[in-house]
Protein backbone atom coordinates (compact mmCIF):
# COMPACT_ATOMS: atom_id res chain seq x y z
CA UNK A 1 0.00 0.00 0.00
CA UNK A 2 1.48 3.29 -1.10
CA UNK A 3 1.88 6.05 1.43
CA UNK A 4 0.08 9.32 0.47
CA UNK A 5 2.46 11.99 -0.70
CA UNK A 6 2.29 15.48 0.75
CA UNK A 7 1.49 18.18 -1.80
CA UNK A 8 3.71 21.23 -1.42
CA UNK A 9 2.38 24.58 -2.59
CA UNK A 10 4.82 27.44 -3.18
CA UNK A 11 3.50 31.01 -3.31
CA UNK A 12 5.27 34.00 -4.72
CA UNK A 13 4.49 36.97 -2.49
CA UNK A 14 5.13 40.66 -2.89
CA UNK A 15 5.58 42.92 0.10
CA UNK A 16 4.46 46.50 -0.49
CA UNK A 17 5.55 49.04 2.10
CA UNK A 18 5.34 52.78 1.63
CA UNK A 19 7.72 55.23 3.26
CA UNK A 20 6.14 57.74 5.60
CA UNK A 21 7.38 61.30 5.86
CA UNK A 22 5.52 61.54 9.17
CA UNK A 23 5.02 58.96 11.87
CA UNK A 24 1.33 59.13 12.57
CA UNK A 25 1.11 59.55 16.29
CA UNK A 26 -0.65 62.28 18.23
CA UNK A 27 1.21 65.57 17.79
CA UNK A 28 2.16 66.88 21.22
CA UNK A 29 2.66 70.64 21.01
CA UNK A 30 5.05 71.34 23.84
CA UNK A 31 7.36 74.29 24.44
CA UNK A 32 10.66 73.52 26.16
CA UNK A 33 13.66 75.74 26.86
CA UNK A 34 16.80 74.27 25.38
CA UNK A 35 20.02 75.77 23.99
CA UNK A 36 18.82 79.20 25.14
CA UNK A 37 15.73 79.16 22.91
CA UNK A 38 12.15 77.96 23.29
CA UNK A 39 11.68 74.77 21.30
CA UNK A 40 8.29 74.38 19.62
CA UNK A 41 7.96 70.60 19.52
CA UNK A 42 5.64 68.04 17.99
CA UNK A 43 7.34 64.80 19.02
CA UNK A 44 6.60 63.08 15.70
CA UNK A 45 9.82 63.72 13.77
CA UNK A 46 11.93 61.22 15.66
CA UNK A 47 12.62 63.28 18.79
CA UNK A 48 10.59 64.76 21.60
CA UNK A 49 12.66 67.90 21.09
CA UNK A 50 12.18 68.18 17.34
CA UNK A 51 11.44 71.96 17.42
CA UNK A 52 9.39 71.46 14.27
CA UNK A 53 5.76 72.32 14.99
CA UNK A 54 5.66 75.06 12.29
CA UNK A 55 7.17 72.54 9.86
CA UNK A 56 4.33 70.14 10.67
CA UNK A 57 1.72 72.83 9.95
CA UNK A 58 3.43 73.68 6.66
CA UNK A 59 3.65 70.02 5.66
CA UNK A 60 -0.03 69.38 6.44
CA UNK A 61 -1.01 72.46 4.43
CA UNK A 62 0.88 71.31 1.35
CA UNK A 63 0.47 67.53 1.58
CA UNK A 64 -2.49 66.55 3.77
CA UNK A 65 -6.09 67.15 2.65
CA UNK A 66 -7.63 69.56 0.16
CA UNK A 67 -10.32 70.58 2.68
CA UNK A 68 -7.69 71.86 5.11
CA UNK A 69 -5.69 73.60 2.36
CA UNK A 70 -8.88 75.19 1.02
CA UNK A 71 -9.68 76.79 4.37
CA UNK A 72 -6.12 78.07 4.79
CA UNK A 73 -6.26 79.65 1.33
CA UNK A 74 -9.72 81.11 2.02
CA UNK A 75 -8.53 82.64 5.29
CA UNK A 76 -5.50 84.16 3.59
CA UNK A 77 -7.68 85.69 0.86
CA UNK A 78 -10.18 87.17 3.32
CA UNK A 79 -7.42 88.57 5.58
CA UNK A 80 -5.72 90.17 2.57
CA UNK A 81 -8.96 91.75 1.34
CA UNK A 82 -8.24 94.94 -0.58
CA UNK A 83 -4.85 95.26 1.14
CA UNK A 84 -3.66 98.21 3.23
CA UNK A 85 -5.04 101.71 2.90
CA UNK A 86 -5.40 104.81 5.04
CA UNK A 87 -8.09 104.47 7.69
CA UNK A 88 -9.17 108.00 6.81
CA UNK A 89 -9.35 108.51 3.05
CA UNK A 90 -8.51 112.19 3.43
CA UNK A 91 -5.08 111.21 4.84
CA UNK A 92 -4.15 108.84 2.02
CA UNK A 93 -1.56 111.31 0.75
CA UNK A 94 0.36 110.89 4.02
CA UNK A 95 0.03 107.12 4.24
CA UNK A 96 0.45 105.92 0.65
CA UNK A 97 4.10 107.00 0.20
CA UNK A 98 5.18 104.92 3.20
CA UNK A 99 3.13 101.92 2.03
CA UNK A 100 4.93 102.12 -1.32
CA UNK A 101 8.51 102.16 0.07
CA UNK A 102 10.41 99.07 -1.11
CA UNK A 103 12.91 97.29 1.11
CA UNK A 104 16.07 95.56 -0.10
CA UNK A 105 14.07 92.38 -0.76
CA UNK A 106 11.88 94.27 -3.27
CA UNK A 107 8.86 94.18 -0.95
CA UNK A 108 6.83 97.17 0.13
CA UNK A 109 4.45 97.20 3.06
CA UNK A 110 1.58 95.99 0.89
CA UNK A 111 3.43 92.91 -0.34
CA UNK A 112 4.67 92.29 3.20
CA UNK A 113 1.05 92.39 4.38
CA UNK A 114 0.04 89.93 1.64
CA UNK A 115 2.66 87.43 2.84
CA UNK A 116 1.72 88.06 6.46
CA UNK A 117 -1.91 87.26 5.58
CA UNK A 118 -0.98 83.73 4.51
CA UNK A 119 1.22 83.23 7.58
CA UNK A 120 -1.64 84.32 9.83
CA UNK A 121 -4.00 81.92 8.04
CA UNK A 122 -1.62 78.96 8.40
CA UNK A 123 0.34 79.56 11.61
CA UNK A 124 -1.88 82.26 13.19
CA UNK A 125 1.34 84.08 13.91
CA UNK A 126 3.27 86.71 11.93
CA UNK A 127 6.87 87.90 12.22
CA UNK A 128 7.95 91.31 10.93
CA UNK A 129 11.47 92.73 10.91
CA UNK A 130 11.73 96.50 11.32
CA UNK A 131 14.82 98.54 10.44
CA UNK A 132 15.13 101.98 12.03
CA UNK A 133 16.86 105.00 10.48
CA UNK A 134 18.99 107.59 12.25
CA UNK A 135 15.92 109.63 13.20
CA UNK A 136 14.34 106.73 15.10
CA UNK A 137 11.71 106.10 12.43
CA UNK A 138 11.04 102.72 10.82
CA UNK A 139 12.63 102.92 7.39
CA UNK A 140 12.06 99.34 6.17
CA UNK A 141 9.74 96.49 7.05
CA UNK A 142 10.50 92.87 6.11
CA UNK A 143 8.39 89.73 6.22
CA UNK A 144 10.02 86.83 8.09
CA UNK A 145 8.59 83.35 7.40
CA UNK A 146 7.06 82.18 10.67
CA UNK A 147 8.65 78.73 10.44
CA UNK A 148 12.08 80.42 10.55
CA UNK A 149 11.43 82.20 13.86
CA UNK A 150 11.95 81.06 17.44
CA UNK A 151 11.83 82.97 20.72
CA UNK A 152 14.77 83.23 23.08
CA UNK A 153 14.36 82.04 26.65
CA UNK A 154 11.98 84.16 28.70
CA UNK A 155 12.94 86.63 31.41
CA UNK A 156 11.43 86.65 34.91
CA UNK A 157 8.36 88.47 33.59
CA UNK A 158 7.61 85.74 31.07
CA UNK A 159 8.72 87.84 28.10
CA UNK A 160 11.36 87.06 25.50
CA UNK A 161 13.73 89.98 24.96
CA UNK A 162 15.21 88.43 21.83
CA UNK A 163 14.25 86.20 18.97
CA UNK A 164 16.20 84.01 16.55
CA UNK A 165 15.96 83.76 12.79
CA UNK A 166 17.25 80.65 11.03
CA UNK A 167 16.32 78.29 8.21
CA UNK A 168 17.69 75.34 10.16
CA UNK A 169 15.12 75.01 12.95
CA UNK A 170 13.55 71.59 13.28
CA UNK A 171 15.11 68.17 13.92
CA UNK A 172 13.65 66.39 10.90
CA UNK A 173 15.29 63.18 9.73
CA UNK A 174 14.26 61.91 6.31
CA UNK A 175 15.55 61.73 2.77
CA UNK A 176 14.97 65.45 2.24
CA UNK A 177 16.37 66.91 5.44
CA UNK A 178 19.05 65.95 7.92
CA UNK A 179 18.99 66.65 11.67
CA UNK A 180 20.73 69.81 12.74
CA UNK A 181 23.32 69.20 15.44
CA UNK A 182 23.17 72.74 16.76
CA UNK A 183 19.99 74.79 16.61
CA UNK A 184 21.93 78.03 17.06
CA UNK A 185 24.35 77.33 14.21
CA UNK A 186 23.82 80.16 11.75
CA UNK A 187 20.88 81.62 13.71
CA UNK A 188 20.66 85.41 13.95
CA UNK A 189 19.76 86.88 17.34
CA UNK A 190 17.58 90.00 17.06
CA UNK A 191 15.98 92.26 19.65
CA UNK A 192 12.23 91.95 20.01
CA UNK A 193 10.09 95.04 19.44
CA UNK A 194 11.07 97.88 21.74
CA UNK A 195 11.11 101.08 19.65
CA UNK A 196 12.51 103.31 22.41
CA UNK A 197 15.77 101.31 22.16
CA UNK A 198 16.26 101.92 18.46
CA UNK A 199 19.71 103.46 18.92
CA UNK A 200 21.13 100.32 20.53
CA UNK A 201 19.03 97.92 18.46
CA UNK A 202 18.29 99.44 15.03
CA UNK A 203 16.93 96.09 13.81
CA UNK A 204 14.01 94.62 15.76
CA UNK A 205 11.45 91.83 15.43
CA UNK A 206 7.72 92.06 15.96
CA UNK A 207 5.85 88.82 16.72
CA UNK A 208 2.10 89.16 16.17
CA UNK A 209 -0.33 86.50 17.33
CA UNK A 210 -3.73 86.16 18.98
CA UNK A 211 -3.68 85.42 22.68
CA UNK A 212 -2.84 81.80 23.44
CA UNK A 213 -1.77 79.79 26.46
CA UNK A 214 1.72 79.53 25.05
CA UNK A 215 4.61 81.83 24.13
CA UNK A 216 3.99 80.69 20.56
CA UNK A 217 0.93 81.00 18.36
CA UNK A 218 -1.34 77.95 18.58
CA UNK A 219 -3.62 77.69 15.52
CA UNK A 220 -7.32 77.59 16.30
CA UNK A 221 -7.62 74.39 14.25
CA UNK A 222 -5.05 72.65 16.48
CA UNK A 223 -7.67 70.30 17.94
CA UNK A 224 -8.40 69.03 14.42
CA UNK A 225 -4.81 68.06 13.54
CA UNK A 226 -5.46 64.36 14.17
CA UNK A 227 -8.42 64.40 11.79
CA UNK A 228 -6.34 66.20 9.17
CA UNK A 229 -3.82 63.37 9.54
CA UNK A 230 -6.64 60.80 9.26
CA UNK A 231 -7.86 62.34 6.01
CA UNK A 232 -4.28 62.36 4.74
CA UNK A 233 -3.76 58.68 5.59
CA UNK A 234 -7.04 57.66 3.91
CA UNK A 235 -5.88 59.42 0.76
CA UNK A 236 -2.44 57.79 0.96
CA UNK A 237 -4.00 54.35 1.43
CA UNK A 238 -6.17 54.62 -1.68
CA UNK A 239 -3.32 56.16 -3.70
CA UNK A 240 -1.06 53.30 -2.70
CA UNK A 241 -3.70 50.78 -3.79
CA UNK A 242 -3.99 52.44 -7.18
CA UNK A 243 -0.23 52.61 -7.67
CA UNK A 244 0.45 48.99 -6.70
CA UNK A 245 -2.86 47.52 -7.84
CA UNK A 246 -3.10 45.96 -4.39
CA UNK A 247 -6.49 44.35 -4.97
CA UNK A 248 -6.16 40.78 -6.23
CA UNK A 249 -7.87 39.94 -9.53
CA UNK A 250 -7.55 36.18 -9.15
CA UNK A 251 -5.24 33.24 -8.53
CA UNK A 252 -3.05 31.54 -11.16
CA UNK A 253 -2.04 27.93 -10.44
CA UNK A 254 0.85 26.19 -12.23
CA UNK A 255 2.24 22.64 -11.99
CA UNK A 256 5.64 22.82 -10.37
CA UNK A 257 7.04 19.60 -11.70
CA UNK A 258 10.81 19.46 -11.36
CA UNK A 259 11.35 23.22 -11.18
CA UNK A 260 13.85 24.39 -8.59
CA UNK A 261 13.35 27.52 -6.49
CA UNK A 262 15.50 29.51 -8.91
CA UNK A 263 13.50 28.21 -11.87
CA UNK A 264 10.21 29.11 -10.14
CA UNK A 265 11.52 32.61 -9.48
CA UNK A 266 12.48 33.05 -13.15
CA UNK A 267 9.17 31.56 -14.26
CA UNK A 268 7.17 33.90 -12.00
CA UNK A 269 9.08 36.88 -13.38
CA UNK A 270 8.18 35.87 -16.93
CA UNK A 271 4.52 35.41 -16.00
CA UNK A 272 4.51 38.76 -14.24
CA UNK A 273 5.91 40.46 -17.35
CA UNK A 274 3.35 38.70 -19.53
CA UNK A 275 0.31 39.65 -17.43
CA UNK A 276 1.41 43.03 -16.17
CA UNK A 277 1.77 45.49 -19.02
CA UNK A 278 0.84 49.12 -18.54
CA UNK A 279 -2.35 48.36 -16.62
CA UNK A 280 -1.72 44.81 -15.43
CA UNK A 281 -3.95 43.19 -12.85
CA UNK A 282 -2.47 41.74 -9.69
CA UNK A 283 -2.80 37.97 -9.34
CA UNK A 284 -1.67 35.46 -6.73
CA UNK A 285 0.71 32.90 -8.31
CA UNK A 286 0.78 29.40 -6.82
CA UNK A 287 3.05 26.42 -7.75
CA UNK A 288 1.67 22.97 -6.86
CA UNK A 289 2.91 19.39 -7.13
CA UNK A 290 -0.52 18.04 -8.07
CA UNK A 291 -3.13 20.02 -10.00
CA UNK A 292 -5.86 17.99 -8.29
CA UNK A 293 -4.82 19.63 -5.02
CA UNK A 294 -4.64 23.17 -6.28
CA UNK A 295 -5.72 25.86 -3.81
CA UNK A 296 -9.20 27.35 -3.97
CA UNK A 297 -9.54 31.09 -4.44
CA UNK A 298 -11.95 32.99 -2.19
CA UNK A 299 -13.04 36.36 -3.47
CA UNK A 300 -11.96 39.21 -1.21
CA UNK A 301 -14.65 41.84 -1.19
CA UNK A 302 -13.91 45.42 -0.23
CA UNK A 303 -17.51 46.31 0.61
CA UNK A 304 -16.90 46.27 4.36
CA UNK A 305 -13.68 48.28 3.98
CA UNK A 306 -15.43 50.79 1.75
CA UNK A 307 -18.11 51.34 4.39
CA UNK A 308 -15.47 51.96 7.06
CA UNK A 309 -13.58 54.38 4.84
CA UNK A 310 -16.79 56.17 3.91
CA UNK A 311 -17.65 56.73 7.57
CA UNK A 312 -14.09 57.85 8.36
CA UNK A 313 -14.00 60.17 5.37
CA UNK A 314 -17.27 61.88 6.29
CA UNK A 315 -16.26 62.23 9.93
CA UNK A 316 -12.81 63.59 9.01
CA UNK A 317 -14.39 66.10 6.61
CA UNK A 318 -16.79 67.42 9.25
CA UNK A 319 -14.10 67.52 11.93
CA UNK A 320 -11.73 69.53 9.71
CA UNK A 321 -14.50 71.98 8.75
CA UNK A 322 -15.47 72.37 12.42
CA UNK A 323 -11.83 72.86 13.46
CA UNK A 324 -11.64 75.84 11.10
CA UNK A 325 -14.96 77.17 12.44
CA UNK A 326 -16.20 76.96 8.87
CA UNK A 327 -19.19 75.72 6.88
CA UNK A 328 -19.39 72.76 4.46
CA UNK A 329 -20.41 74.98 1.55
CA UNK A 330 -17.13 76.90 1.92
CA UNK A 331 -15.31 73.58 1.42
CA UNK A 332 -17.14 72.94 -1.85
CA UNK A 333 -19.88 70.67 -0.48
CA UNK A 334 -23.49 71.65 -1.06
CA UNK A 335 -25.42 71.02 2.18
CA UNK A 336 -28.76 69.25 2.04
CA UNK A 337 -31.98 71.18 2.44
CA UNK A 338 -33.52 74.28 0.95
CA UNK A 339 -32.14 77.76 1.47
CA UNK A 340 -34.04 81.03 1.10
CA UNK A 341 -32.42 82.92 -1.70
CA UNK A 342 -30.69 79.89 -3.22
CA UNK A 343 -27.04 78.82 -3.20
CA UNK A 344 -25.70 82.30 -3.84
CA UNK A 345 -27.39 83.59 -0.71
CA UNK A 346 -26.13 80.61 1.29
CA UNK A 347 -22.52 81.19 0.18
CA UNK A 348 -22.77 84.90 0.98
CA UNK A 349 -24.14 84.26 4.46
CA UNK A 350 -21.46 81.63 5.16
CA UNK A 351 -18.69 83.94 3.92
CA UNK A 352 -19.95 86.89 5.96
CA UNK A 353 -20.21 84.78 9.11
CA UNK A 354 -16.77 83.25 8.52
CA UNK A 355 -15.26 86.70 7.92
CA UNK A 356 -16.84 88.19 11.02
CA UNK A 357 -16.15 85.27 13.37
CA UNK A 358 -12.74 84.14 12.13
CA UNK A 359 -10.70 86.18 9.69
CA UNK A 360 -11.53 89.71 10.85
CA UNK A 361 -10.00 88.89 14.23
CA UNK A 362 -6.84 87.60 12.57
CA UNK A 363 -6.68 90.66 10.33
CA UNK A 364 -6.94 93.00 13.31
CA UNK A 365 -3.93 91.32 14.94
CA UNK A 366 -1.75 92.17 11.94
CA UNK A 367 -3.21 95.68 11.64
CA UNK A 368 -2.50 96.38 15.31
CA UNK A 369 1.19 95.60 14.74
CA UNK A 370 1.46 97.63 11.55
CA UNK A 371 -0.27 100.58 13.20
CA UNK A 372 2.34 100.48 15.95
CA UNK A 373 4.88 101.07 13.19
CA UNK A 374 2.75 103.88 11.79
CA UNK A 375 2.57 105.44 15.24
CA UNK A 376 6.36 105.38 15.62
CA UNK A 377 6.63 107.12 12.24
CA UNK A 378 3.97 109.66 13.30
CA UNK A 379 1.71 108.61 10.44
CA UNK A 380 -2.08 108.09 10.39
CA UNK A 381 -3.33 104.52 11.01
CA UNK A 382 -4.10 102.07 8.23
CA UNK A 383 -6.90 99.58 7.75
CA UNK A 384 -7.89 96.80 5.36
CA UNK A 385 -11.36 96.28 3.91
CA UNK A 386 -12.66 92.86 2.89
CA UNK A 387 -15.66 93.37 0.64
CA UNK A 388 -18.50 90.81 0.57
CA UNK A 389 -18.71 88.44 -2.37
CA UNK A 390 -20.59 89.93 -5.33
CA UNK A 391 -22.57 87.20 -7.05
CA UNK A 392 -24.54 89.50 -9.38
CA UNK A 393 -23.99 93.08 -10.40
CA UNK A 394 -26.89 95.27 -9.14
CA UNK A 395 -28.89 96.88 -11.92
CA UNK A 396 -28.95 100.69 -11.85
CA UNK A 397 -32.32 102.35 -11.39
CA UNK A 398 -33.06 105.47 -13.49
CA UNK A 399 -33.99 107.60 -10.45
CA UNK A 400 -30.60 106.86 -8.86
CA UNK A 401 -28.55 107.98 -11.85
CA UNK A 402 -27.35 111.30 -13.17
CA UNK A 403 -28.18 112.36 -16.70
CA UNK A 404 -24.86 111.16 -18.12
CA UNK A 405 -25.17 107.90 -16.22
CA UNK A 406 -28.63 107.34 -17.70
CA UNK A 407 -27.23 108.07 -21.16
CA UNK A 408 -24.45 105.53 -20.60
CA UNK A 409 -26.35 102.70 -18.84
CA UNK A 410 -29.78 102.97 -20.47
CA UNK A 411 -29.16 104.38 -23.93
CA UNK A 412 -25.47 103.63 -24.56
CA UNK A 413 -24.94 107.27 -25.56
CA UNK A 414 -21.80 109.35 -25.00
CA UNK A 415 -21.59 111.92 -22.21
CA UNK A 416 -22.69 115.47 -22.91
CA UNK A 417 -21.34 118.78 -21.70
CA UNK A 418 -23.70 119.80 -18.89
CA UNK A 419 -22.54 123.40 -18.74
CA UNK A 420 -25.24 126.11 -18.63
CA UNK A 421 -25.01 126.85 -22.38
CA UNK A 422 -25.71 123.25 -23.42
CA UNK A 423 -28.67 122.40 -21.17
CA UNK A 424 -32.04 122.58 -22.95
CA UNK A 425 -34.70 124.86 -21.39
CA UNK A 426 -37.10 121.97 -20.81
CA UNK A 427 -34.32 119.86 -19.21
CA UNK A 428 -34.65 117.16 -21.85
CA UNK A 429 -31.76 115.07 -23.07
CA UNK A 430 -30.35 116.47 -26.30
CA UNK A 431 -29.97 114.12 -29.23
Amino acid sequence: MNEPTNTKITFKTITVQKENFLQIINPDTQVNEYDGILYYNTGIYGSRLDNAFPNLLLDLYTNATSVHSNFINLKGTLILGNNLQAEDDTQAALVDPFLAVYNKSSDNLKTVYAKASMDMALFEGVVLQCVFNREGKVAEVYHIPTQNFRLAKQNKYGYSDFGYISQNFGYISNSFSSPKLNQLAGAVKIKMWQPDMWKKYPVQLMYLKPYSYSPYAIPSYNAGLNWILVAHEISEFHKNNLRTNLFLSGILTQLKGSMSDEMMEANSDEIEKFYAGGKGRKVLLAYVDDMANKPMFDTITGAEQDQVFDVLHKEAFQQVVTAHNGYPILAGVDPKGASLGGDANLINIALQAFTHLVTDKMKNVILSGINRIMQVNELPPVTCITEPLKITQPLPQPDDLTRNERRSFLYDLPEIDESQNNVTPDNTIPA
